[in-house]
């Protein structure tokens, strides 16, 4: 199989640069052809080096992500495009809100399968952002895949369709699944946040979580790194403790369990948020907001906390402090969250799944 992968934006390391990534390094290992082009070139060199040992084929546009116009993007592409056309390609996978996704497909050929992975959660709110060129690159995709089933359910409604699917992320961890955190009664529980400081992802809201004595048996660590919020913005606040970014698997199981919940009250809509997924390989419970794919994490794991309205801040409070009280308690379980991260979620699971999709899915005629 010839598996060619477009990714618009390449963070050095993203939830979505994870997946990406390895999806190619697992259909490469099922014996598969597999090309990744990106117009950026800021992925880490770490999983640049992982693709290359991995045989996977690179193409990157050579400005680092953000920084390239609109037009050196479409011209860097279509020139890509044009010496690409000479292979047969079996799949065109894409993914994002790129307006060139359209551009991809134009090197589908006979039995080519055009494959859409939405990894936003693609309700009304987002679809007005959408592009008339990249909605109709959706209605044009063979098949169109969401990171959760609310998601998928969306783009449905969004392109008139009936067939979209849920496949989860493919993520890792370098979790230690035989050693556990120790805790004594005397230290404050230590709550987190992972991912992009955008203002969508209720920072300002931990910040004042901080500050409310009700909490002051809670401290706060975040974990990411973005624009909105420097470095500098939490200088002032004693009760926040900021890491910055994280850049492996390593780094990021160091964080992890250092922890004992995760938080995210976004404000907007979630596809399935890989912050939570990867909190609870390390068994962390978590709070979060009742949002497009996290209602379904929290219909199927056993410790963890809704917040029906992020902007009410009482409701943060509340579910902050129920969960914080479950776990003083010992009513939540470690064991729990990683054996259901084991069972749905693992990479042992879900590479089963993209492969067994990819490889024996019946192809849709072009």
């Amino acid at each position: 199989m010839n598996l060619l992968i477009y990714s618009p934006q390449m963070s050095p390391y993203g939830g979505l640069e994870r997946h990406v990534c390895l999806v190619a390094e697992a259909i490469s290992a099922s014996g598969s052809s597999v090309t990744l082009v990106t117009t950026s070139n800021s992925l880490s060199a770490a999983w640049r080096q992982r693709l290359i040992v991995s045989g996977i084929y690179l193409i990157e546009q050579s400005v680092s992500t953000g920084r390239a116009s609109a037009l050196s993007k479409v011209t860097w592409l279509l020139f890509q495009c044009t010496k690409l056309r000479a292979k047969h390609w079996d799949i065109i996978y894409t993914n994002g809100q790129g307006r060139l996704t359209g551009l991809v497909w134009l090197l589908a050929g006979p039995g080519t399968r055009r494959i859409h992975h939405h990894h936003t959660s693609a309700d009304k709110s987002e679809q007005c952002t959408w592009s008339k060129w990249f909605l109709l690159a959706l209605k044009n995709a063979s098949e169109l895949i969401g990171c959760s089933r609310f998601t998928a359910s969306q783009l449905d409604a969004a392109t008139k369709r009936s067939d979209s699917r849920f496949l989860p992320y493919l993520t890792e961890t370098a979790i230690d699944f035989n050693c556990s955190p120790s805790r004594t009664a005397a230290q404050p529980l230590h709550f987190g946040f992972f991912g992009r400081l955008v203002s969508t992802k209720g920072i300002e809201v931990i910040v004042k979580l901080s500050e409310d004595s009700r909490c002051g048996h809670i401290q706060w660590h975040i974990h990411g790194s973005g624009v909105d919020y420097p470095q500098s913005y939490f200088e002032n606040h004693a009760g926040v403790i900021y890491h910055g970014g994280y850049d492996t698997p390593q780094d990021q199981a160091v964080a992890l369990n250092n922890l004992d919940a995760v938080v995210l009250l976004s404000i907007h809509s979630e596809g399935m948020p890989l912050s939570i997924i990867e909190s609870m390989a390390a068994g962390l419970p978590w709070v979060a907001s009742a949002r497009g794919g996290i209602t379904e994490l929290s219909e199927l794991c056993p410790d963890s906390e809704l917040v029906d309205s992020p902007e009410d801040y009482e409701q943060c409070l509340s579910a902050v402090l129920r969960l914080s009280s479950r776990i003083l308690n010992g009513m939540t379980s470690r064991t729990a969250q990683r054996k259901f991260w084991q069972s749905t979620f693992s990479p042992e699971v879900v590479s089963a799944q993209w492969i067994n999709y990819l490889d024996n899915s019946p192809a849709v005629s072009s």
